[in-house]
Order: C-alpha cells, then sequence, then structure tokens
C-alpha cells in the first residue's frame, strides 16, 4: 500500500468515525432524557416538556445538562464530518448549518437560556428559551428539506416525510405548552418526543447515507 493509499485510508476512517458521532449523540440523549426523567419526582414522560428536565430549578438540571452538551458536541463532530466529505453544494450546507445549530443554539439554549421550572415565575430567560428552541427548529426544517434535495429516492421521501411529522407534532407540542402557567399540559412531553425522536432517526439515516454516497473508497 501506498504512502498516499494510507493517508486515504486513514481520512476515511476518521470520516466515518466522524459521521457517527450523529448516532452516538441520539444515543446519549434518548438515554439521558429516559434517565433524568425517572430520577424527577413528580415529572410526567407523557405531559411535560424535554426542556423541564434542564429548567433551572430542576433536580436533575446538572444530568440533563451535561447530557445536552454531549449531544451537541457529537452533532459538532457531525457537522465537521459533513464538511469533510462534502463534495456537493448542498452536502457541504448541510454541514455549515450543523456546525451553527452548535453555534447559535447547542450551547445557550438549554444553559445559559434554560426556561424556568413550572410553577415559579417566568423571567427574561423563558423568552429567550423559545426563541432560541425557534431558531433550531427553524435550522432542523431548513436541513431537513436540504438533505432531501441532495440524496434523491426512498431518502428524499423519507425526509420530506419526517419534515412533516416534525412540524406538525412540532406546533401540537407548543399549543399544548401553552396551559404551562395553569400547570395543564396535556401530552405535551408525547408531542414533543415524538418531534425531537423522529429527528433523531433522521439524522441516523442520514449519517448513514452520506457515509453509503460519499465515503465508500471508489467515491473521489
Amino acid at each position: 500500500m501506498s504512502p498516499s493509499d494510507i493517508v486515504a485510508l486513514r481520512d476515511r476512517t476518521a470520516n466515518k468515525s466522524l459521521l457517527m458521532a450523529a448516532a452516538a449523540a441520539v444515543v446519549v440523549y434518548i438515554a439521558g432524557d429516559i434517565l433524568s426523567a425517572s430520577l424527577y419526582d413528580g415529572y410526567s414522560y407523557r405531559d411535560q416538556a424535554i426542556s423541564e428536565l434542564t429548567a433551572f430549578g430542576s433536580p436533575v438540571r446538572p444530568m440533563m445538562v451535561t447530557v445536552v452538551l454531549i449531544h451537541n458536541a457529537l452533532l459538532l463532530a457531525f457537522g465537521i464530518g459533513i464538511l469533510r466529505v462534502a463534495r456537493r453544494g448542498i452536502v457541504g450546507w448541510l454541514g455549515a448549518l450543523q456546525v451553527a445549530e452548535f453555534v447559535l443554539v447547542g450551547i445557550a439554549t438549554h444553559t445559559f437560556w434554560a426556561m424556568s421550572s413550572r410553577g415559579t415565575a417566568p423571567g427574561f430567560n423563558d423568552t429567550m428559551h423559545i426563541a432560541l428552541s425557534g431558531v433550531f427548529s427553524l435550522l432542523v426544517v431548513t436541513m431537513m428539506i436540504l438533505s432531501a434535495v441532495a440524496f434523491p429516492g426512498g431518502f428524499r421521501g423519507y425526509a420530506l416525510a419526517t419534515t412533516i411529522v416534525v412540524v406538525a407534532f412540532g406546533i401540537a407540542s407548543s399549543l399544548a405548552m401553552r396551559g404551562l402557567a395553569r400547570n395543564d399540559t396535556p401530552w405535551a412531553g408525547v408531542f414533543e418526543r415524538i418531534n425531537a425522536y423522529a429527528y433523531f432517526a433522521w439524522l441516523v439515516v442520514l449519517a448513514a447515507t452520506i457515509r453509503r454516497e460519499l465515503c465508500s473508497p471508489g467515491v473521489r
């Protein structure tokens, strides 16, 4: 094997590892969500939002914030991996937006601007949390649509269907959370988790698609 072949092999291995970070990010988040919810006495997995696990005043805030930070660091690695393998303009934009998501909202949403726990007076942090969550949702939907354009065939239909699910249940969870001040948010947790887990599934499928299409030895 020539030196150039060794370098190429190392690059492919590194790129595949970075792309696999998407799956690791999903596993970390789901495990943290389930564990934190189970340790939060009185928390309703059905009726309460995921953000309430990282809320100011939440007894599991340190644990879930750590989970979110690890999750976002792994997604940053994923974004870098996309940029490294991108050979088409649209795929490059996917990587750029994934990195932008980390920079713009990945850290601040659940740390500096986490929401207030239910039953406490809302503050400016709640306004910022909602705004940053909106930016995050816009970035996610944009990436899903771009991924549908970048990869035709079965993935395109899957990406567009997932976009509809994410938008629909995002709206449903937002409507359910309007009763937060009255402590009346039926099914908010279920709606939000369908939204989030559909997004997570898309991340994993996207990573697998990019690996298959852009990381094989024959691709130049």
